[in-house]
């Protein structure tokens, strides 16, 4: 009798520790399906986003030919322009100044050298297109003419 309580006992542990082990792996299959839904789903809001930042820049280089000229459709473009803005901001989406800093090739894409008038060599003297980060990430890198 002694002998059973005590292969019963040791069955018991025995399948408590496999109980235990089970229950933290179900725990880390969790964490993980819980950690790639969320790099998903940040990944498709980011295939979303470079997109729309090519619609800003479109705009921007509208707004920027019809600076001086008024009238409501132009108005009504601003106010289109200004709403996509805000809605990026919303997002954690943000321009970074990219004139007169240092030529960084993680922050930008050379596309034309200049020579060397107000700003130093390697200085960045253009920008062509706006980069932009979203939150601490690179979202876009900005493309730019820099100083020889």
């Amino acid at each position: 009798m002694e002998r059973t309580v005590e292969n019963l006992e040791q069955e018991l542990k025995s399948e408590h520790g496999l109980y235990l082990r089970a229950l933290a792996d179900f725990e880390n299959y969790r964490r993980r399906i819980d950690r790639e839904r969320e790099q998903l789903g940040k990944e498709a809001l980011r295939r979303f986003l470079l997109p729309l930042l090519d619609v800003v820049d479109d705009f921007e280089r509208f707004l920027k030919l019809v600076e001086n000229e008024t009238s409501p459709f132009i108005t009504g473009m601003r106010v289109v322009h200004g709403k996509l803005l805000k809605l990026l901001e919303v997002e954690g989406v943000h321009p970074f100044q990219s004139i007169g800093q240092p030529f960084d090739p993680a922050l930008h894409e050379a596309a034309g050298t200049a020579p060397p008038g107000e700003y130093p060599p390697d200085t960045v003297v253009e920008e062509i297109r706006r980069g932009y980060r979203w939150g601490d990430e690179l979202l876009r890198t900005a493309r730019v003419v820099v100083a020889m």
